[in-house]
């Protein structure tokens, strides 16, 4: 049984020739199939769409036009389609790199391979990323189309048990403004009911046969979001000032980030992390002992982590965040929530008139002997 395909575009048959050659001589699972015109991939990719893993190809071929040279190669139209509709790691494999040096740099599942490394660089990457499990979630037809679907299913009809209550909740939404004002808003309601049930199924812990609970860790790359979307400041958005190494971190609840233009933020001091073995445990928990009124988020592979010095909060002016800093990351609501509330215990704090340690102190000696 196939266990999927890759295609390689490429316009160079004799190279094509010797990459299957070498492909075979490496024993993986997945088809090998090279493609040397757009027609022969659009083929291929129409015949296999379900079972596709990857796709390389070739940025410029050997007759490159001086069009293609200047950035605007014959498949990369192709590619680019592809790309948008296909969740797929997807390798330009060429001696003709540098026309594209701009592009896809914020792309993570693209990778850029110059010809000058061999295509064994390309193959060993897709087979690390096939044994992983990783290309399982998002190619076509894989978890995230599958397994997904059916607990976004499951999780939203679970959470109706009348009848009556779906129409209520549109007749609530729905209010005397009419439906042609009102029915974008009830989809939404909608999509948000499903996903914030299934994320919360998802953060629980499991359950064995036995019935007993099985304590549920995250990686430290699950609470750091690159958030999409239009919104230019949100709260527990991590801002980093353009041409210096100068963090801030939105303080500032999300009822207000919209409406104020002034930003509740706090320094986020790059890379100070909490490095002792005895003490990391207490660093993930946000134990006092360890970093007092501030909170250290530790280092992910997608961010370096750091201190947010909440104790040194100060005001900042939302034009100045969106012109003179650009977006670094976003804290999990889940973290920033638990950050909120430890910074809003600085300000719990009501204060007494200072002891007299010394008496204090002898004191507990008298009453020790």
């Amino acid at each position: 049984m196939v266990k999927g395909v890759i295609l390689h575009l490429e316009n160079d048959k004799s190279l094509l020739e010797q990459y299957d050659s070498f492909y075979k001589q490496l024993g993986m699972e997945l088809d090998y199939i090279g493609c040397s015109t757009s027609e022969e991939f659009n083929l291929a990719l129409e015949n296999n769409e379900k079972q596709i893993k990857a796709i390389i190809f070739d940025l410029i071929g050997h007759k490159a036009t001086q069009d293609e040279l200047s950035g605007n190669p014959e498949f990369l139209a192709v590619i680019e389609e592809k790309f948008i509709r296909y969740n797929l790691p997807i390798f330009i494999y060429s001696g003709q790199l540098e026309s594209i040096s701009d592009r896809y740099n914020q792309n993570g599942t693209v990778f850029k391979v110059s010809k000058d490394e061999s295509i064994s660089e390309i193959f060993t990457k897709i087979k690390f990323l096939s044994d992983s499990g990783f290309i399982e979630v998002f190619c076509p037809g894989g978890i995230l189309e599958r397994q997904i679907h059916r607990e976004l299913h499951h999780a939203f009809t679970k959470q109706f048990l009348h009848s009556d209550e779906i129409e209520k909740i549109i007749l609530n939404i729905k209010g005397a403004q009419g439906f042609e004002l009102s029915r974008d808003r009830i989809k939404k309601v909608f999509k948000r009911i499903a996903v914030r049930t299934l994320h919360f199924e998802l953060l629980l812990p499991e359950v064995n046969e036995k019935g007993q609970i099985i304590e549920e860790t995250v990686s430290t790359s699950e609470h750091y979001i690159r958030r999409i979307g239009s919104i230019p400041v949100w709260t527990g958005d991590i801002f980093k000032k353009k041409g210096l190494d100068e963090f801030v971190f939105i303080l500032t609840p999300r009822c207000n980030v919209i409406r104020n233009n002034e930003i509740l933020v706090c320094p986020f001091n790059y890379k100070d992390i909490i490095k002792k073995k005895d003490k990391i445990s207490k660093m993930l928990q946000g134990d006092p002992t360890v970093s007092g009124y501030d909170r250290h988020i530790p280092p992910s592979p997608i961010f370096e982590g750091g201190k947010l010095a909440l104790s040194k909060y100060f005001m900042l002016k939302k034009e100045i965040l969106v012109n003179e800093y650009s977006l670094a990351i976003t804290l999990s609501d889940e973290l920033t929530n638990e950050i909120l509330g430890k910074f809003g215990s600085h300000f719990f704090r009501t204060g007494i008139t200072p002891w007299d340690s010394t008496e204090a102190t002898d004191e507990i000696s008298a009453n020790n002997v």
